[in-house]
């Protein structure tokens, strides 16, 4: 049986001055012959003969290796693997083994050249699922108002901080974690070293976890609405954290006011 792993960052991608090096690993029984890359420059295909490597990375695996020039063509670099034997050939992409070509957005990319934030590599990321992390006291009492999740099909759960978690309710079972207790929080994260804090998403949702976007213009009233994330970030800055949100614009629930599934904007 024939096994692929590859994902578009290390070690499987790393970039060397104006070359971006891709890294393939296989096991299995019947490994192939030949290996190519499939590139682009400038949106026309290419092919790129990889090599294998001489040392495994791991015990049983065979890595194969090639190049892409980074200095020309568009900095949104695609690309797949194809496999070859003597009688036949397999295509490999994010979706696994195909006997078909890939389209062109079926195929791995990273961006590159793309060196992002100089700040970002000296940060200590801690990341925060806020309903789960820190309950502030006293509260307001719209924070644990009750409301029908239709995706769920059941009102939410409001349970006590020390209450075990369960499989029952999955999204729509909260403990109140909100922004403030982030805010009360912050000595103990700098006390572990901590300079940066990334946020699951803030804005109104119907979810604990918060994906299925409502409202991007407003902070989740369990969270504690807009004024716990302006406190927050005067918190932050003051204490000299970086703050960063997992905003998912680009896509919402199904309660939000484009798609209106149940109807909440008519009645």
């Amino acid at each position: 049986m024939l096994n692929a792993w590859h994902l578009p960052v290390a070690p499987f991608v790393k970039q060397s001055n104006d070359k971006l090096q891709i890294v393939l690993w296989l096991t299995g029984d019947a490994l192939p012959q030949r290996v190519t890359l499939r590139a682009e420059h400038d949106n026309e295909e290419i092919s790129i003969r990889m090599r294998p490597l001489r040392s495994a990375p791991k015990p049983g695996v065979t890595a194969w290796r090639g190049e892409i020039d980074l200095t020309n063509g568009q900095p949104r670099r695609r690309y797949s693997f194809k496999l070859l034997w003597d009688d036949r050939q397999i295509w490999f992409t994010p979706q696994g083994f195909s006997r078909f070509p890939p389209a062109r957005l079926e195929q791995f990319a990273v961006d590159a050249p793309d060196s992002g934030p100089q700040w970002v590599a000296d940060q200590v990321f801690y990341q925060i699922f806020i309903d789960r992390f820190a309950r502030s006291l006293p509260r307001e009492s719209s924070q644990d108002n009750l409301y029908y999740h239709h995706a769920a099909g059941q009102n939410i759960e409001l349970r006590n901080w020390d209450d075990p978690v369960t499989a029952h309710a999955g999204g729509s079972t909260f403990y109140g974690g909100d922004l403030d207790g982030i805010s009360e929080k912050l000595p103990y994260l700098k006390k572990l070293g901590v300079t940066a804090l990334y946020l699951n998403p803030v804005f109104t949702a119907p979810s604990v976890h918060k994906y299925d976007t409502e409202d991007y213009r407003h902070v989740d009233p369990q969270f504690g609405g807009d004024g716990a994330l302006l406190r927050l970030r005067e918190n932050t800055h003051r204490e000299g954290f970086r703050l960063l949100l997992d905003g998912v614009f680009n896509h919402s629930g199904d309660s939000h006011a484009w798609f209106d599934r149940h109807n909440r904007g008519t009645t």
